[in-house]
Order: C-alpha cells, then sequence, then structure tokens
C-alpha cells in the first residue's frame, strides 16, 4: 500500500482500532520521517542544518517563540538566541546584526491560547537595553561571546501548557539602534508541525525532541498576524546558505533558569553547516524500555550517510543497515531490531557524512548537564570528531519511538 492510500484509508478510518492500524502504518515518503506515533516521543531528536539571525530593526517588527515546558518549574530566567554584532558593544558598524546601542530589547513573556495557538494575556515582561545584556551574559560565560541571553521573567510554568516569549525593539530609533533574534534552521520541507500553528500535542513529524507544537513565528504588524514555515524570520533563509531548493525555517532554540539558581535546557542546540564524517553518538541513561528497530540521519549533503550501525552498549547487542543515499532524512531498518531498556545506553555510527549540532562553550557553560547521561539531553560523542566537543552531537537517531521519552 502506498503512502497516498494509507493517508486516504486513515482519513476514512471511523473506528479507534482502524485508526491506530493507520497510525502505525506511516513511512518514509519524499525525505520526510516515518513516525509509528506522534507527540515528543515520536520525535526525531536531529534535524538542523545551520544559524540565522533575524534583526529587529523596526518598531513593528516582533518574533515568536512559542514552547511547552517538559516539567511544571518555577523560573526567573528564560534564554533565547541573541546576536548584536555591529552593534556599539561587539565590532561597531563590521556586521548587521546589531546597530547602535543595540536597541531596547523588550521580551514579553505570554499564555498561549490553546485554540488559536496565539499569544494571550501578558504573564511577565523586561525591557532591557540590548548592549547592557549582551555585556552581562558575556560576563557570565568567562567573557566569551554568548550564543543565548536571558530575559529576567518570573513565573510558575505548567509541563505540557504552551507559552510564548514575544521579544520585540522598544528603541525610538530601531532602525539605527538594533539587535537580532538568533535561531537553528532546518529544512522547511522536513520541518513537519513546526512550520506550522500546530495545536495538536501528538502530532507526527516533530523533530529536534520537542513538542509538536512549538515553533517559531515571525509578524511585520506588530503582532496582530504571525508568519510560519519558511517566512518565519526577517529574511527568508536556505540550507547550505543559498541552496534555493531548499528553504529553511528557523526552529525553538531556548532554557530557563530556576528560582533555586539551576538551569534547564528546553532545546539547547544550534548548528553552523558542520559536517560529520564516521562519526557515532551515544544515547545514554533510557528511560523508557524500547525495541529500536529503524536508525537514521541527516545530511544536507549528497555524498550519503554511509552505513548506520546500533549498539547497545550495556549488552552489547547490534545491527547494522545501510539507507538509500542522497539529501536530507535517510533511515534503514535493523534486523534484528535492538532492545533497550530504561538505565541502558546505546550508539549510532555512520561510515558517511551527517550534520552536526553544536554546544559552543558559552552553551557548555550555560547548561553543563546537556551531554552528560543525565536529564533530557543525554546525547553525546564518545570519541569526539576532530575539531568538535563531547556535547556536540551527529544527526543520528534510532525509533521509531525515543527511549528517552515515554509515549
Amino acid at each position: 500500500m502506498t503512502w497516498l492510500k494509507i493517508r486516504a484509508a486513515c482519513s476514512a478510518a471511523s473506528v479507534r482500532i482502524a485508526t491506530l492500524a493507520c497510525a502505525a502504518a506511516f513511512t518514509l515518503t519524499a525525505g520526510a520521517p516515518a513516525l509509528a506515533a506522534g507527540g515528543r516521543a515520536g520525535a526525531l531528536s536531529i534535524g538542523i542544518e545551520n544559524v540565522n539571525d533575524s534583526p529587529l530593526k523596526a518598531a513593528n517588527y516582533r518574533t515568536l517563540l512559542r514552547f511547552v515546558p517538559r516539567s511544571t518549574m518555577d523560573v526567573d530566567r528564560v534564554y533565547f538566541g541573541f546576536k548584536l554584532r555591529g552593534a556599539n558593544c561587539w565590532d561597531a558598524g563590521n556586521a548587521e546584526y546589531g546597530a547602535g546601542d543595540g536597541g531596547l530589547m523588550l521580551v514579553r513573556l505570554v499564555r498561549i491560547d490553546k485554540a488559536t495557538g496565539l499569544p494571550a494575556e501578558t504573564i511577565a515582561s523586561e525591557t532591557v537595553n540590548g548592549c547592557t545584556r549582551h555585556n552581562q551574559a558575556k560576563a557570565e560565560v568567562d567573557n566569551q561571546i554568548p550564543v543565548l541571553v536571558w530575559a529576567s521573567l518570573r513565573a510558575t510554568l505548567k509541563a505540557g501548557h504552551m507559552y510564548g516569549l514575544v521579544v520585540s525593539n522598544a528603541h525610538t530609533d530601531p532602525a539605527h539602534n538594533f539587535f537580532s533574534f538568533n535561531a537553528p534552521i532546518g529544512d522547511a520541507a522536513l520541518a513537519g508541525p513546526h512550520g506550522r500553528n500546530e495545536l495538536s500535542r501528538y502530532a507526527k513529524g516533530a523533530l529536534m525532541s520537542l513538542d509538536p507544537r512549538e515553533h517559531v513565528a515571525w509578524s511585520e504588524d506588530n503582532g496582530n498576524s504571525w508568519r510560519y514555515g519558511k517566512a518565519n524570520g526577517q529574511y527568508l533563509s536556505y540550507i547550505n546558505d543559498h541552496d534555493t531548493n531548499h528553504p529553511a525555517i528557523r526552529f525553538p532554540q531556548y532554557g530557563f533558569r530556576l528560582t533555586n539558581g539551576s538551569t534547564v535546557p528546553g532545546q539547547p542546540y544550534y548548528a553552523y553547516s558542520v559536517d560529520c564524517v564516521g562519526c557515532t553518538v551515544a544515547y545514554a541513561n533510557a528511560k523508557v524500555d524500547r525495541d529500536l528497530t529503524e536508525a537514521g540521519g541527516y545530511t544536507a549533503g549528497e555524498s550519503g550517510i554511509g552505513t548506520l550501525t546500533l549498539k547497545n552498549l550495556s549488552t552489547g547487542q547490534q545491527a547494522s543497515c545501510t539507507p538509500s543515499q542522497g539529501y536530507g532524512f535517510r533511515k534503514c531498518s535493523l534486523s534484528p531490531s535492538v532492545h533497550v531498556a530504561p538505565g541502558q545506553s546505546y550508539s549510532i555510527r555512520a561510515t558517511g557524512s551527517v550534520e552536526l549540532m553544536k554546544m559552543d562553550y558559552s552553551q557548555r557553560l550555560l547548561f553543563p548537564q546537556v551531554g552528560t547521561g543525565s536529564g533530557d539531553f543525554t546525547a553525546y560523542q564518545p570519541s569526539p570528531a576532530p575539531g568538535t566537543n563531547k556535547q556536540d552531537v551527529p544527526n543520528l537517531w534510532a525509533g521509531p519511538l525515543s527511549p528517552h521519552v515515554p509515549n
């Protein structure tokens, strides 16, 4: 049965048993990820290729970062991607990410209307000069250039609820005094629910271990309307910088500081068009019992990801397969499947080339638990590729369901 026939059959299904059977029948078609279930449990853990900015140099510009906390928490900071190179405080006049005094950063933490997916009432807000916040963030990461900055926003965030950060520039002369909202990018055709105003937590096709409802949106009319998908930034972005056959969208990158002073990553990774050849990623300390029947990788090139080998590092069981080669998400079926139990770790190795997700020095200082085997982001390189860090993650996954997220 073809994918289109399966989809038609699923649309026509009227009973619960038929619907469940159809949900399990979707297969990888035209580069899109096949997911046996939706939601965060069915999300691939990878999917970004580069990072791009959205300069906030007009009073009517707004960017919306919509996020869904994994757990209920009391926070006093929310972190997001930020860059103002070219402003007076960083390489003045030599770049276009910022200008003048860095603008006046206005960040509102809002509730999201679950019926419309749009920003509702404001929970907390902060207004601060862009260069002031840049310098404060720089001081907290050993005087290195920060990838993320924060807005001081005190709130109780509830697990599974949608929230948003609405970021704007409140400067009286934003054209000459501005900063940029920064975000990792991935292929718009492969972004699934993150490229639209998705309202179902059970939607299929999520990436980056995100809830399907999480996304970045852009407005040029003071937030009266929002743009999604490839239009979700101040300018159009493309994979490999200029590949117009592959428009890109901006993905959420964010985190929190709790009121007790500890930090919690929401989605900590970004990327910088770096390929990883012959690389291995390990996923430590599984939380859920899974039979892994497939392995896959993501490449923005045409050279191919090669052969994939999945190994349970606790039991030694392993299996290999070779997907069809080419651009995009490539996966293959493992025979036999590899079983992973709670507490066990597994690795995936590709003989070819895949994209690399980055955790630079400032990110590692901010979220030191990433890549350590604890928390929600346990992936690491057992033997880091030349020029990379242990916490930099090759775009490799195993599934169809994540051993790190309950159904």
